[in-house]
């Protein structure tokens, strides 16, 4: 068998001439009206070809369902090539198609038996059917390397129990456990095993060594977890304390409200798993959650579609299923997951806060800002609804509105408001021309964290805007340009101090440092010309004012680079008294 690249490739050979390729693309007849191979019109996408690359290119750009599409239209035309079953196989399981993986897989499988993705979807598969001993003879066939020095055991160990092999599941686990910072993960899931296995002494053990594992940190599915096993063993106190101080250590988080809204009913829980199936895909999930800590977003979307086919509406999956999505750029299908997500779950807030940036993401400030206006309302507890707020009024240059929600989160806070708040509020009373207060914000978000870079960079900035404390404002510009030498913003602002302090030299060469780290920028061009015109470098200052308009500038300094090239306002020197050399 030959490959489809290799197929592809023989093209040149089979009398596709360069007159040909010519015709299609230089007007000499439509696209669709120039021969194939076989002599038949071709039609955008709908040869052998067309089908192939679209897929490759939709896989490249991250689009990994139309490329699933893709592919499946071409395994459709039923080609005898040796890639294409292991390609659909992988874009099919990373679109979620797990039906139609599970056939793919047993194709691939068949020309290469320890295929470790192939046999895990039909691993998931074989859960699915409550298929034990196939889910344990797939597991055998996938060699410990890589991240399947992790997934695979824990599979094993859950395939095992269902199995009826409770013991040796916890063998299992317990070799894991030796892995470098397995200890929670092997506490919760040999305590999930144990537990609806109705082994209570081994759960109980197990999740103890889960929460001793984990520091001062343990991690919310741990201790909900182990919470509704204590009450469900009249062990309510126990579960309160551990419920309590989870919370106190996370005070904003509402994820561990369902376990205190049962402690506070009196009734026992379910457990967090009711099958062994539920089992698989929390370990799937688990695997997926350190793909995506690593940065392995396309590994650890495959283990979340694949735990979702086992457990479709676990909020915290398809959480995490968005969160991946949103980060690759996928913002509608981003959207498509943390809509599925039922509000009344302790993840359906988060869900709303991240579909409002998805608003955002594709423009549509009026549906972001009904929705966090509602949020506002619903909870007038909490403050991360105003803070979003007031950031989508911020960014879409309603400061006075931005100031009155952050004054709503600011309300609503404790005393113990973090630096970000004071900033982010600094910023919108500055734009809004209320400098005491901005002002105000911005030194006490410096008491909170002195040397932060941002805030030494915006202060910093505006005080020199307003010749005021020069000498500190550029030593702030300084610490911040040291702690982010590749931000161009901080590097305009430095130069830009030096413009306003008449030290056009030093100017232009901070200006021209900014300009390189963000060439596509229209305010720093236009400072870069401001800087040139004063440096006696015309021609330059010209150019960089006709690059300032070719990147889009809001209308205020389009009309003021326009002047300048028009010769009106231009930049005028600081005499010579007034320049400062700090």
């Amino acid at each position: 068998m030959r490959t489809l690249v290799a197929v592809i490739a023989s093209v040149v050979g089979l009398g596709i001439g360069v007159s040909a390729a010519g015709a299609a693309t230089q007007g000499d007849g439509p696209y669709i009206d120039q021969p194939d191979l076989a002599g038949t019109p071709v039609q955008v996408g709908e040869t052998v070809y067309g089908k192939f690359l679209a897929s490759r290119h939709a896989e490249s750009v991250g689009d990994f369902a139309a490329a699933a599409t893709f592919a499946s239209q071409l395994l459709a035309e039923d080609v005898d090539l040796q890639d294409i079953a292991q390609r659909g196989h992988l874009l099919m399981a990373t679109a979620g198609r797990i039906a139609e993986a599970a056939e793919l897989a047993e194709r691939v499988v068949a020309e290469n038996e320890g295929d470790p993705l192939a046999n895990m979807t039909l691993v998931t598969r074989a859960f699915e059917r409550e298929d034990y001993r196939e889910a344990l003879t797939r597991l055998n066939k996938i060699q410990l390397t890589g991240i399947q020095r992790i997934i695979a055991p824990l599979m094993r160990a859950w395939a095992l129990a269902g199995d009826g092999r409770t013991e040796a599941a916890l063998d299992v686990l317990d070799e894991l456990t030796g892995t470098n910072g397995m200890g929670p993960i092997t506490g919760l899931h040999a305590g999930l095993i144990a537990d609806l296995s109705d082994r209570s002494e081994l759960a109980d053990a197990a999740y103890r060594r889960g929460i001793d594992a984990s520091g001062e940190t343990p991690a919310l599915q741990l201790v909900e977890a182990y919470a509704r096993f204590l009450t469900r063993n009249d062990r309510r106190d126990e579960a309160v304390r551990l419920v309590e101080a989870f919370t106190h250590a996370n005070p904003r988080t509402l994820l561990i409200e369902p376990a205190r809204e049962a402690l506070a009913d009196g009734e026992a829980p379910d457990p967090v798993v009711s099958s062994f199936a539920d089992g698989a895909a929390e370990s799937l999930h688990a695997v997926a959650n350190l793909l995506n800590r690593e940065r392995l977003r396309a590994q650890s979307l495959i283990m979340i579609r694949l735990a979702l086919h086992l457990r479709p509406d676990s909020p915290s999956t398809l959480f995490l299923l968005g969160q991946v999505l949103e980060r690759e750029e996928q913002t509608e299908l981003a959207m498509e997951a943390y809509d599925a997500i039922d509000p009344a779950t302790s993840y359906g807030w988060y869900a709303r806060l991240n579909l409002a940036d998805g608003h955002r993401a594709q423009d549509d400030m009026d549906a972001g800002l009904r929705l966090l206006r509602a949020m506002v309302r619903e909870r007038p507890e909490r403050t991360d609804a105003a803070r979003a707020l007031g950031d989508f009024l911020r960014i879409d240059e309603r400061y006075r509105e931005a100031v009155t929600a952050y004054d709503t989160a600011f309300e609503r806070s404790s005393d113990d408001v973090d630096w970000q708040l004071y900033y982010t509020r600094g910023i919108a009373l500055e734009r809004a021309k209320l400098w005491d207060r901005a002002e105000s914000d911005f030194l006490k978000a410096l008491e909170l964290e002195p040397d932060q870079p941002l805030v030494l960079n915006y202060l910093g900035y505006s005080w020199i805007e307003q010749k005021q404390n020069l000498e500190r404002a550029k030593q702030m510009i300084e610490k911040a340009v040291l702690q982010r030498p590749q931000d161009g913003f901080i590097a305009d602002s430095l130069g830009w101090a030096m413009y306003r302090l008449g030290n056009y030299t030093e100017a232009v060469t901070h200006l021209e440092r900014a300009v390189a780290l963000e060439p596509g920028d229209p305010v720093i061009n236009d400072h870069l010309g401001d800087a040139y015109w004063l440096a006696d470098r015309r021609d330059e200052a010209r150019f960089q004012w006709i690059r300032s308009l070719s990147q889009e500038p809001d209308p205020e300094v389009e009309a003021i680079v326009r002047d300048k090239l028009d010769g009106k306002q231009l930049p005028i020197p600081l005499p010579a008294d007034q320049r400062r050399d700090i």
